[in-house]
């Protein structure tokens, strides 16, 4: 600093020479013309020495005065304190020029301005409304499973599933079906009609931030729904978890438990609707059969008509079999007598003897024209093809005889089936009343706001310093 004394100051050329430029070092001009006068107070000394006598005064006034300009110019300067300076045999030097003044770096202003408004006023915002503002939610909870328990061949597998603790895929896809259904439109309508959701959450108890405005249409509510409700179906467990929020404790309760009757009436519509469906194709499949045995019995009757018999079978068949053993038996009877009376010494024109000779004649003439006639039918026919034909007839018969019986039974057994339920949800843990509240999370909330905020000023500031220093 100015006034310090000359022993303690580092020169910046050597005392006994001028310096080469009077710009060397960027020198101002006091400092120049103070090595000016230093230089050439140094070649007087060198020129002239001092001598003892009167002239003594004479050579010394000039130095004196220019060390009083010198002193005084020292005054007017700044220097510093130098390092020390390296041992060397010359003389060392004895005045240094102070170096340049280092300016400070100013403060940013415009970064601690963005970082007020944006992150120091959000998070004062925010403690602000979740303090003093944002209203107390209660949480109501229910957790459920659907079980089916229709019978089938698969029951070893589902134990062994079970065992391995796989069993819960088996109606994962029931359960995603309800979970998903408590986010659903369809669920906000029924419970709107029920008990009107809308209102529950539009109530002056809640805040004017978290409430619902009930003069917006239901598409925004539904919305608004599924961010107050949650439902979630674990695949490991097969366990389906649905919670619900509210502003007052009985509304969390009631809201949970309209949703757990809604549950439950979806599960039997969806059993419901499969178990009508197999009654009601159980009905086709009957009245299918009924007209299948219809058309056979219009086709038996037409050609019985057509043939003449009921049952060829029974009446072409055995009736020509019958009269020809008939004959066959006749016959034998009368050749036993016709040999009977031979023996008897009677005279071959008797009268018995050729009445039965004439009987047994017309009889074998009888069975001629019978065993000719045993393949034809009444109507002249072969009666290869009518029995060809009604055998056909029956068999088709008989075929639509067992469907129709058949169907009737699986009728029967879907309707035993459609009057016992086997699909149903089981809330094993059904709601209850909440007594404290669970949301907002005030620290919580507060701290992310806080670090949201700082994470987009701090993006925020290092995009505009890279634009700035991109186009500087």
């Amino acid at each position: 600093m100015a006034g310090e004394r000359l022993g303690n100051v580092e020169p910046l050329f050597d005392a006994d020479r001028a310096p080469a430029s009077d710009n060397a070092a960027g020198l101002t001009r006091k400092q120049r013309k103070l090595a000016r006068l230093r230089a050439a107070e140094n070649a007087a000394k060198r020129e002239d020495p001092p001598a003892q006598g009167a002239g003594h005064s004479d050579v010394v006034r000039i130095p004196e005065r220019q060390l009083a300009v010198r002193k005084r110019i020292e005054q007017r300067l700044s220097v510093v304190s130098p390092q020390p300076a390296p041992v060397s045999d010359q003389e060392p030097p004895r005045y240094a020029l102070p170096p340049l003044p280092q300016s400070k770096p100013e403060p940013n202003h415009g970064a601690i301005i963005s970082f007020a408004i944006c992150v120091i006023l959000p998070v004062l915002l925010a403690i602000g409304y979740y303090g003093f503002v944002a209203s107390n939610q209660y949480v109501a909870e229910f957790r459920f499973t659907v079980k089916d328990n229709t019978p089938s061949s698969t029951g070893a597998m589902n134990n062994l599933l079970s065992m391995v603790g796989g069993a819960a895929s088996v109606n994962s896809h029931d359960n995603y079906l309800v979970a998903d259904f408590l986010t659903s439109r369809e669920a906000v309508e029924e419970l709107q009609k029920r008990i009107n959701v809308v209102d529950l959450y539009a109530k002056s108890e809640a805040d004017w931030w978290s409430r619902f405005n009930p003069a917006q249409p239901m598409e925004r509510f539904v919305l608004y729904w599924q961010k107050m409700v949650s439902a979630q179906y674990d695949q490991i467990t097969g366990i389906a978890t649905a919670t619900v929020r509210a502003f007052t404790p009985q509304d969390a309760l009631l809201v949970a438990n309209t949703m757990v009757t809604l549950s439950e009436e979806l599960v039997n519509k969806i059993a419901n609707r499969s178990q009508t469906d197999s009654v009601r194709f159980a009905q086709r499949e009957v009245e299918r059969a009924e007209e299948r045995l219809k058309q056979i019995r219009a086709k038996m009757t037409e050609y019985r008509n057509r043939v003449g018999v009921i049952d060829p079978n029974a009446s072409v068949a055995a009736s020509n079999a019958t009269l020809i053993q008939t004959l066959r038996s006749n016959l034998a009877q009368m050749e036993t007598q016709l040999a009977t009376l031979q023996r008897q010494d009677l005279q071959p024109n008797a009268p018995v003897i050729v009445a039965l000779k004439n009987q047994i004649k017309s009889t074998k003439e009888q069975l001629q024209n019978t065993e000719a006639m045993v393949g034809q039918s009444q109507d002249g026919s072969p009666l290869s093809t009518v029995m060809a034909e009604y055998e056909q007839l029956d068999l088709e018969r008989q075929f639509a005889q067992t469907m129709l019986t058949s169907t009737l039974q699986a009728l029967d057994q879907a309707r035993a089936t459609a009057a016992s339920q086997h699909l149903y949800i089981t809330p094993y843990v059904r709601p209850s009343l909440p007594t404290s509240s669970t949301y907002p999370r005030r620290v919580l909330s507060v701290a992310g706001v806080g670090f949201l905020a700082f994470a987009i000023w701090l993006i925020g500031l290092l995009i505009v310093r890279s634009i700035r220093e991109r186009f500087a």
